[in-house]
């Protein structure tokens, strides 16, 4: 299995522990949470708005509607961070939510929090017709990710393009679909949904035909249908790629085809040679 398997008891989320304040938490961030390499190590964005998600939760007692974070620093691993949510209470609260470091922003946004009581159901878009899991290759994205990242989720190709080796190349103009869970059976909630989503960079090679990826500047998710099993099928659509900036968006379904989330992003455009 590419990537093996961890120890079960290993998370792909922080470890929140309350603070001083109300509506106030601190976590520390562990090596395996990170990406990158050497002195460009740094935590997962996608962790921390999971993070970021999960104290607006706390806070308001009720689960997320969205979230939209922009990232504006990077957490090394065993920094100390703070996570703050505050906002309206009602029937849906409005958040904003920082997580900072020595009183450094690091992620700051704003989300919303709770649900109306209304029977009025609908989904407008389908999830594609595609194999299901199990009939589906296993995937590496350590060479686009980490291999933090490998260890951390199972990675199973759909449709589209991920490049696995050196001089790599396909045709452009394709999207990405994958099917992703954690590797530690955890069943999906909307924290791990936060980082899949995250995963956006993976659809860049595909869409330009060539060995390439992006770097977060913000993440904006709405969830939809209450999550449920483990896998999520990750479909990913790259907009625009023009002066150094790529946006994408991501449809999350369920194996049942239940749409959980919309996602979309802005990243800087990472070309390798």
């Amino acid at each position: 299995m590419p990537g093996g398997s961890p120890d079960a008891g290993v998370r792909a989320l922080l470890e929140l522990s309350p603070g001083a304040a109300p509506g106030s938490w601190g976590a520390a961030v562990l090596p395996h949470l990170c990406v990158g390499s050497g002195a460009r190590t740094f935590l997962f964005g996608g962790i921390a708005l999971a993070a970021c998600i999960e104290v607006m939760e706390r806070t308001s007692g009720a689960p997320a509607a969205y979230a939209s974070g922009q990232f504006l620093g990077a957490a090394r691993a065993g920094d100390e961070l703070r996570f703050s949510a505050s906002g309206e209470s009602g029937s849906l609260h409005q958040c904003f939510f920082e997580a900072s470091r020595g009183g450094q922003a690091l992620v700051r946004g704003i989300g919303g929090c709770g649900r109306r009581d209304d029977a009025a159901v609908y989904q407008g878009t389908a999830e594609p017709a595609l194999p299901a899991p199990a009939d589906c290759e296993e995937r590496s994205v350590a060479r686009l990710l980490s291999s933090n990242l490998q260890a951390l989720f199972e990675f199973r190709l759909a449709a589209g393009a991920l490049p696995d080796r050196a001089g790599w190349s396909a045709p452009g103009g394709q999207a990405l679909a994958c099917w992703v869970r954690s590797r530690n059976g955890a069943p999906l909630d909307r924290r791990l949904l936060a980082v899949i989503a995250d995963c956006a960079a993976l659809a860049v090679p595909g869409a330009l035909g060539r060995p390439s990826s992006g770097s977060s500047l913000d993440n904006a998710i709405r969830f939809a249908a209450s999550p449920e099993g483990e896998w999520a099928l990750a479909a990913t659509r790259v907009d625009s790629v023009r002066d150094g900036l790529v946006h994408t968006r991501t449809r999350l379904f369920s194996e049942q085809g239940a749409l959980l989330a919309v996602a979309s992003q802005t990243m800087v455009l990472r070309l390798w040679e």
